[in-house]
């Protein structure tokens, strides 16, 4: 007796005494069960042989009535002194220390189904049932419970057989138990995740699945932005009773899992979340459903949007009601997706919408992210403006760069190994519209008159203070819109455009884009505002600079309209206007005919830097810049000469060097004097300008040498 007062101390103890119930129920439904006629000799034979004995044996048999009909009272006595015990035991016993138990509170099952679930649970940890059951069930290959079988064993006293018999045609919390294939040919078989929460309690990670404890574990990192949003789900949370899915949308990396994960913690709570990505959405859902209702969580639905031409769209209306109709035993079901479900569900539902970060919470993510690491030329303030990342992003970027710093050995990240790690971080399409340029120049190899290059460093000190200004002082609330950078080079060809866009990259440490305007502009009408569309998303995902070379050819004067041709390129060009005032990224666009450029981007365009033709001092300083310091040169060249005699670009300039560069090469010597004349002559040649040998005073017979090529 005083052992009926103890309780188990583990399911593996129950789950003895319960194995010693059912082996008495089974040992008394053989008994009282004839087979066969007494005279038959092919008992070994069960199930593989049909005699004339067994033949007239079944067709003389009474119908199923149940087992509980057919015992003497010393029997049901025994029977049910055994159940008395173990009820006892199971009373004095903790529910949350065995997952049976809490299987059954959880679904809900009577005491018919649980009996239904303990055999089958049993029958499956020991193989020894399996030809037990072979034989009863007369077929050496009915391996596991039949419901038939169950049914005899624990039809309670009074209860009707077909009644409990259609109880495995519902779909109810006691049905999805079982493997639903098993089930329609009348055999039961636990699910798999159940066999799992009765084996270890709980269920394990997989790919698609996770269990995340709220009592047990923490999020990674504090919840530093979003607080409106928490709040807001805290307020749903707070009522108990009603039932509802909270529907959270944001676009990817935003932070839904993260506050789900926050308000798993601030609730002590579980949740299950389920990645339903792919076609066979339905199948992996319904198991979570049951997962979830077994571990006692609360179901959290992720990737929800099917994808159309590469292309997030809503979810069918068919799929979000069949997700609004699975039991998962709690009142609240978590639904997540990039784009809002826009209230197609017929039960309550509560929608949320985490939109992209405003750059002040884009600081704070950065300096949480950042906290205990030293910043060397670079700033979390200029990492917010620039990179419009989401949550995930500046994560996993502040987390690289970390990993990095601390593989070198060092506790500072310098501006360039930052913004690597930035643009690691940064998917976007931008390479199929647009080609990369990079940033090969520095400051030093500008030459340009001091007013010029003041400028575009003002230019760029537009980007690395822009929060200083827009939100330290407050220009914020007085400029809601053209917040970005623009800048026009205007110049002769060759004089350094492309150079100093290239500069102005490097010096922001951001990725440089050349628009090809030839994929751009379309004569199909509608097909140019499109185009321009796709390069301005994607630059506002790749937080790249956008360079538009030769852009009088997209940003030319309108016209006035006297056909259809004229009407639909003004409404291009007003549509470019309105995406650059809008765009809030660095823009740089470079022209050869500044006077074709419509007057209204004038006003939109931040600098304009024109750049002047090179004069004799400025195109001596190119030659030597562009001459590198490895280079051999013979003491013979007239820098001077050179400057004065021809007046040439930058562009220019540099393809004399490196023609000279190849032909000293090919004679094995110095870069010399007559190198360089001869590819000065030459190169104006393609400019068809002939120069005339007396120009050329003293260096005149340097052209008459021959030149030596070695094979």
């Amino acid at each position: 007796m005083e052992e009926n007062r103890k309780g188990y101390a583990s399911q593996w103890e129950w789950l003895e005494e319960l194995s010693a119930w059912l082996d008495l129920l089974l040992y008394l439904y053989y008994r009282d069960h004839q087979w066969l006629g007494p005279s038959s000799e092919l008992k070994n034979m069960l199930g593989l042989v049909v005699t004339q004995e067994e033949f007239e044996h079944n067709l003389a048999k009474a119908a199923q009535r149940g087992l509980w009909t057919r015992l003497t009272p010393e029997d049901s006595a025994q029977v049910q002194a055994l159940r008395t015990a173990m009820a006892q035991r199971l009373a004095a016993t903790d529910p949350g220390s065995l997952p049976l138990l809490q299987l059954f509170a959880r679904c809900g099952l009577d005491g018919f189904q649980q009996d239904c679930v303990a055999f089958t649970y049993v029958a499956a940890l020991d193989r020894k049932y399996e030809k037990l059951l072979a034989y009863l069930q007369d077929d050496i290959t009915r391996k596991t419970p039949d419901t038939s079988l169950a049914v005899e064993l624990f039809l309670p006293a009074g209860g009707d057989m077909e009644e409990y018999l259609a109880r495995f045609s519902r779909r109810d919390g006691f049905t999805q138990l079982f493997q639903p294939e098993p089930l329609a040919e009348g055999r039961l078989k636990l699910q798999d995740v159940v066999l799992e929460f009765l084996s270890t309690g709980s269920v394990a990670d997989k790919p698609g699945l996770t269990l995340f404890d709220g009592a047990q574990r923490r999020p990674q990192g504090p919840l530093t932005v979003q607080g409106e949003v928490a709040r807001q789900l805290d307020q749903v949370f707070l009522d108990r009773q009603t039932q509802c899915a909270v529907c959270l949308s944001g676009p990817p990396g935003s932070g839904k899992r993260f506050q789900v994960e926050h308000l798993m913690a601030r609730q002590k709570a579980k949740c299950l979340f389920a990645d339903l990505e792919g076609e066979d959405w339905e199948a992996k859902g319904r198991q979570a459903a049951l997962a979830a209702r077994l571990c006692g969580a609360y179901l959290c639905l992720c990737h929800l949007d099917r994808q159309q031409e590469g292309e997030a769209v809503p979810p069918p209306q068919q799929m979000v009601e069949t997700i609004a109709g699975w039991q998962t035993g709690q009142n609240k079901v978590l639904l997540l997706s990039q784009l809002p479900l826009g209230g197609r569900l017929r039960r309550l539902a509560v929608e949320l919408e985490l939109p992209p970060l405003e750059e002040q919470e884009r600081l704070a993510l950065f300096r949480a992210e950042l906290r205990g690491m030293a910043l060397e030329n670079v700033t979390c303030e200029e990492l917010a403006a620039k990179f419009r990342f989401s949550p995930r992003q500046i994560h996993l970027a502040c987390n690289l760069a970390r990993g990095l710093a601390q593989l070198e050995g060092t506790p500072v990240v310098d501006g360039p190994l930052m913004h690597q790690c930035c643009y690691r971080q940064a998917v976007h399409k931008l390479g199929d519209l647009a080609s990369r340029v990079p940033a090969a120049y520095c400051w030093d190899d500008v030459v340009l008159p001091a007013p010029q290059k003041r400028l575009m460093q003002q230019a760029c000190g537009h980007i690395q203070y822009q929060h200083q200004v827009y939100y330290g002082w407050g220009f914020d609330k007085k400029i809601s819109y053209g917040r970005g950078l623009s800048i026009l080079f205007a110049g002769a060809p060759g004089t350094g455009k492309t150079m100093c866009a290239q500069v102005i990259a490097r010096q922001l440490n951001m990725e440089m884009y050349k628009i090809n305007i030839s994929q751009i502009v379309s004569k199909y009408i509608g097909e140019t505002e499109k185009n321009l569309q796709a390069v301005f998303t994607e630059a506002r995902r790749a937080n790249s600079i956008l360079f538009f070379d030769e852009c009088d050819a997209l940003f030319g004067k309108r016209s006035e309209v006297k056909d259809s041709h004229d009407r639909n390129a003004n409404v291009e060009v007003a549509y470019l206007l309105q995406q650059i005032e809008e765009y809030d990224g660095v823009c740089i666009l470079a022209t050869n005919l500044i006077g074709n450029i419509d007057a209204a981007f004038m006003r939109r365009i931040t600098y304009v830097v024109h750049f002047p033709f090179p004069d004799a001092a400025m195109r001596r300083q190119i030659y030597r810049q562009t001459i590198p310091a490895g280079a051999p040169l013979d003491e013979d060249i007239d820098w001077d000469f050179l400057a004065e005699k021809f007046q040439l670009s930058g562009g220019h300039i540099k393809n004399i060097v490196l023609a000279a560069a190849f032909m000293a090469a090919g004679e094995g010597s110095p870069i010399a004097m007559r190198h360089l004349l001869h590819a000065a002559v030459n190169e104006l040649k393609k400019n068809e300008i002939v120069v005339v040998r007396e120009e050329l005073r003293e260096y005149q017979d340097l052209l008459d040498e021959p030149e030596e090529v070695k094979p």
